[in-house]
C-alpha cells in the first residue's frame, strides 16, 4: 500500500516530561509504539504489542514491574531491551520472544523515534532546536490532536499569510498577508527557508501584551522548516528603525523563537506539538501563561481549519486542480522534498505559481 508519509525518519514521538517510569503509548506513523523511562533514566521505544496474542502492552492490567514491562493478559515479561525474561506455564522462553525495538533519542527536551530500518537510524541527522531547554530562554508548550494529514499542517506553517484572516485579534496583523515573502531551498541540506520583514507593522496583542512594545514594530518572519518533522520560526520584534548590530547582537529585539514537530499519526492523523521559547521575560508567570494561552488558541484554530479541510480533499472528486501563487512557494517545495521522501511522486502535481 503505497503511503504518503515518509519512512526512515526521524520524528518527535513525544515531550520528555510525558515519559516517566510507567509505561507510554502513542501511534507514530501508524505504528503503536510503547515507550518507558528506565530507572537509571533513559528512554526506551518498542513496539506495543505482546508476541504471544497482540495484547497492547499499554492496555491495563498491563504493568511495568522493576524496569519489566508484564503482559496483562497472559504475564509475557519483558526487560528495557525488548528481551523476554518470562513467560507463563514453562521455564524456557522462546528464543524468537522479542519485542520489535525503536531506536531513540532525547535531546533538546524532545523524545525523538526512527521510523523505519533500525539500520539506517543516523543521531546527527536529527535538526536541532537547542534553545528549548538553554539557559536564556524560556518555554512554553503544548500538542493538539489533528484529525488531518500531516502535509495539511505543513502547507499552512509555510504560508504565515493566513494570520492576518485566521488568527486576526491574536497573532494576525494586515501586514503579514500584504507584505512578500523570499524563499530558498536548500536541497542538499533538506531544508526550506521562508522570510517575511516587515519593517513597519502594527503590533498583534501576542507580541503588545508579552514584550510591552506599544504602536508600531519592526517584526521579522524567518522560516526554517527541515521535512518532515521539524518546523522553525524564528521571530524578532523591535521598534520601528531597529536592526541587529554589525556582530550580531540585536539588544533592542525581542526574540521568540516557534517551533512546531508535526508528526504523522496516521495518514490522516498527526501530532501537532507546538512550542514558543523566548528570550526575555525569563521568570515571569504571568507572560508564560499568556503566551501559553494566546498560542494555544491560535493552534486550535488551525487545527479546526485544517479539520474542515481534511474533511473536503477527502470528498472531492479525482483530478481537482488546486491554484498556487507567490506565497506558496515554499510550501511547494515543501511538498517535492516530501514525495521525494515518501518515494513517490505527488499523485495531483501542482500548477505553477500565478503571476
Amino acid at each position: 500500500m503505497s503511503t504518503t508519509i515518509p519512512r526512515n525518519q526521524w520524528y518527535v514521538a513525544a515531550y520528555g516530561s510525558e515519559i516517566g517510569n510507567e509505561l507510554f503509548a502513542r501511534t507514530i506513523c501508524d505504528e503503536p509504539i510503547l515507550f518507558w523511562r528506565t530507572a537509571q533514566g533513559a528512554v526506551v521505544a518498542h513496539s506495543d504489542r505482546c508476541v504471544h496474542r497482540r495484547f497492547p502492552l499499554s492496555q491495563a492490567p498491563s504493568r511495568l514491574v522493576d524496569d519489566k514491562v508484564v503482559c496483562g493478559y497472559h504475564g509475557f515479561t519483558y526487560g528495557p531491551d525488548g528481551r523476554c525474561v518470562a513467560v507463563p506455564g514453562q521455564t524456557k522462553v522462546p528464543r524468537t520472544a522479542r519485542l520489535a525495538p525503536y531506536p531513540v533519542v532525547e535531546v533538546d527536551s524532545l523524545i525523538w523515534v526512527w521510523i523505519g530500518d533500525p539500520a539506517l537510524a543516523d543521531e546527527t541527522r536529527i535538526p536541532r532546536a537547542s534553545y528549548l531547554d538553554a539557559p536564556g530562554w524560556t518555554t512554553v508548550r503544548g500538542m493538539e490532536p489533528l484529525a488531518a494529514r500531516f502535509s495539511l499542517l505543513v502547507d499552512n506553517l509555510l504560508d504565515l499569510s493566513h494570520e492576518t484572516y485566521l488568527h486576526g485579534g491574536y497573532i494576525g496583523t494586515p501586514e503579514v498577508a500584504s507584505t512578500p515573502i523570499t524563499t530558498e531551498v536548500d536541497d542538499d541540506a533538506g531544508v526550506v527557508y521562508v522570510s517575511r520583514h516587515m519593517d513597519d507593522a502594527e503590533c498583534p496583542p501576542f507580541y503588545r501584551e508579552s514584550t510591552g512594545l506599544q504602536g508600531r514594530i519592526a517584526r521579522w518572519q524567518d522560516i526554517e522548516y527541515t521535512p518532515p518533522c521539524l518546523y522553525k520560526l524564528h521571530s524578532r520584534i523591535a521598534p520601528v528603525g531597529s536592526v541587529p548590530d554589525p556582530d550580531g547582537s540585536d539588544p533592542d529585539a525581542f526574540h521568540v523563537e516557534v517551533v512546531y514537530a508535526i508528526t504523522p499519526e496516521t495518514e490522516h492523523s498527526t501530532h501537532d506539538f507546538w512550542m514558543v521559547a523566548r528570550d526575555f521575560a525569563l521568570d515571569d508567570q504571568r507572560v508564560s501563561d499568556f503566551l501559553a494561552e494566546n498560542n494555544r488558541t491560535v493552534v486550535l484554530q488551525d487545527v479546526e481549519a485544517l479539520d474542515v479541510l481534511e474533511r473536503v480533499i477527502a470528498s472531492e472528486p479525482a483530478g481537482y486542480q488546486e491554484l498556487s501563487i507567490n506565497i506558496d512557494t515554499g510550501g511547494l517545495a515543501a511538498r517535492r522534498m516530501l514525495a521525494r521522501m515518501a518515494g513517490e511522486a505527488p499523485r495531483n502535481a501542482p500548477a505553477a505559481p500565478a503571476r
